[in-house]
């Protein structure tokens, strides 16, 4: 199946950043495989095996193994003429120069996993949200099948009333536990609703004058909005009323006599927002 749509969320929007990173050092991808039925993934199982071909996969349809089963995997091929011979179809899979190599390694910079480094059967053209490991045994744990983790997607990111109900989190806390979750995969972090230290040490600083239009801004102004740390509208510009904002939960909050209407990564600011202090 083809229809990226079809992807969570984060993945599309990971699939696209890779595309425009790839074509800026001049290697142009296309996207093939993307959501896989049970029933398509029997097929491919059995290529090599009752079918004719040879083995590419070792998850059954029927154990759900596949992180193609779950949304977040995507496979590439090069839509290029690698070879110089005029045409790109016979190039797809042409990995003699490397070229899927450079891909994995690009892919793992804008935040996703790649297959070439598996160990069993390696899978350059594979390509997977890496927030749940390298393998589905974790989502299995947490949602049993594809569709019950599929019906907590929202925005890209699992929604904090389905962590909530996994995790056992008191509603009071509901708010915070979607703010840190916003956080995270805004910033390369493990989305799991725990801010520890891969969270805070993968913060970065947030004002007027820095990254002031960060995507990490949008969940900093709801939050502070939420605790009544009136910013204006949510609109991810870190500007005069966020500024304002800011210096009243440092005078209030953290008791600061000088503030600086600055959100430092990795300090004071960060740790309390997220509940570590």
């Amino acid at each position: 199946m083809r229809d990226m749509t079809a992807l969570h969320p984060r993945l599309q929007t990971k699939a696209a950043l890779l595309k425009e990173e790839c074509k800026k050092q001049g290697i142009r991808i296309q996207f093939g495989e993307c959501l896989r039925t049970k029933a398509e993934q029997d097929a491919l199982y059995a290529q090599g095996r009752t079918a004719p071909g040879t083995i590419v996969t070792n998850a059954k349809g029927n154990t759900y193994s596949s992180q193609h089963q779950w949304g977040i995997a995507v496979d590439f091929y090069l839509d290029m003429d690698v070879d110089g011979d005029g045409a790109k179809k016979d190039d797809a899979y042409n990995n003699s120069s490397g070229l899927f190599d450079r891909v994995g390694a690009i892919a793992k910079t804008v935040g996703l996993g790649w297959g070439g480094d598996w160990t069993s059967i390696k899978d350059r053209p594979h390509l997977y949200l890496p927030d749940w490991g390298s393998t589905v045994s974790r989502l299995k744990e947490l949602y049993g099948i594809p569709e019950k983790f599929m019906e907590t997607w929202k925005d890209g990111k699992v929604t904090a009333a389905a962590v909530q109900a996994v995790n056992k989190i008191s509603p009071t806390d509901y708010e915070r536990t979607q703010f840190i979750m916003d956080v995270q995969a805004v910033t390369g972090s493990k989305v799991d609703a725990k801010a520890g230290r891969e969270t805070i040490r993968n913060t970065i600083t947030v004002s007027a004058s820095e990254n002031r239009k960060h995507p990490v801004v949008i969940p900093l102004q709801k939050r502070l909005n939420a605790l009544g740390y009136n910013c204006g509208v949510v609109d991810g510009t870190a500007g005069r009323k966020f500024t304002a904002a800011v210096n009243s939960y440092q005078k209030n909050v953290l008791g600061y006599h000088t503030t600086d209407g600055e959100i430092t990564a990795r300090k004071n600011m960060w740790k309390s927002m997220l509940g570590m202090i």
